[in-house]
């Protein structure tokens, strides 16, 4: 089965990676240097990772669902959702906070605090543990915290600080670098259809996790909707 992957939590993530005999191979993987105009770069984006994969259309397409800023998050959500249903193949959705805290489980991390910056000086976080070697077990979160506020979390609760930008804020000097790659990305969401499948109550919808207003409504909670 070939997987497209599209993550807009920071700078745009798009990739097809290959599912057959168990395995998840990366196939293809493009990131733009830019972290605001998602919606100028992605279709290009799309269309050079399914030629460079060799494929037409994917069977199945996995959306990053933050948090992350409003417009970069609803571009990516509304691109995966379009070519879903101009494709005809099913879209399902994971936490980009849960990729990356996969992403760092893997490298032996036993704890992992996943950040993703939400500008305005703060930070998207989530406390994750493995749960096997395809999942992780959110221990809270996700939430928006303050940079400073970080020393004295893993005071209380050692965990690997892990970021896609550890140049960001000086508190992440020694985090570990971890952006949401298309076969963490597609791993998790196999790990989710099969938790679903034997019951559990697993969200594999592509509802986005803004936590906050867009700066237009001056911050604040929004409403759960695209």
């Amino acid at each position: 089965m070939k997987i497209l992957t599209i993550d807009t939590s920071d700078r745009s993530i798009v990739g097809v990676v290959d599912t057959d005999l168990g395995d998840v191979t990366e196939l293809a993987c493009e990131v733009s240097a830019d972290t605001r105009h998602h919606a100028e770069t992605l279709t290009p984006m799309v269309a050079k990772v399914l030629t460079d994969a060799g494929i037409t259309k994917p069977d199945l397409i996995v959306a990053g669902t933050g948090p992350a800023a409003f417009t970069g998050l609803r571009a990516g959500l509304m691109t995966a959702r379009a070519l879903a249903r101009g494709w005809d193949v099913p879209v399902v959705g994971v936490s980009s906070l849960e990729t990356i805290a996969l992403g760092a489980a893997r490298t032996g991390a036993d704890e992992v605090l996943a950040v993703i910056d939400a500008r305005r000086k703060e930070l998207f976080a989530l406390r994750a543990r493995p749960m096997g070697p395809d999942d992780v077990a959110v221990m809270s979160g996700p939430e928006i915290v303050k940079p400073a506020a970080l020393p004295a979390m893993l005071d209380e609760a050692p965990a690997v600080v892990a970021t896609s930008h550890p140049d960001l804020y000086p508190e992440l000097a020694d985090a570990t670098a971890i952006s949401c790659r298309p076969a963490m990305m597609a791993t998790l969401a196999l790990s989710h259809q099969g938790r679903q499948d034997a019951g559990e109550a697993i969200d594999l919808s592509t509802q986005p996790q803004y936590l906050r207003r867009p700066d237009i409504h001056n911050g604040g909670v929004p409403q759960p909707q695209a």
